[in-house]
């Protein structure tokens, strides 16, 4: 997903916008088909520790 599509979905979008640029980036960079608020909030918050 590209981060405008993030960005683009009011669910996802809040969310995402408020993660580091690198988590960002490094979520955008990796092609993951993340659909639910749910599961990019785990994502964010393991790349926010590991990063």
């Amino acid at each position: 997903m590209e981060k405008v599509d993030y960005l683009a979905n009011p669910e996802l979008g809040e969310y995402f916008a408020a993660l580091p640029p690198r988590v960002q980036d490094f979520i955008t960079s990796s092609n993951a088909e993340i659909s639910t608020l749910g599961e990019l909030m785990k994502i964010g918050e393991h790349f926010k520790q590991e990063l």
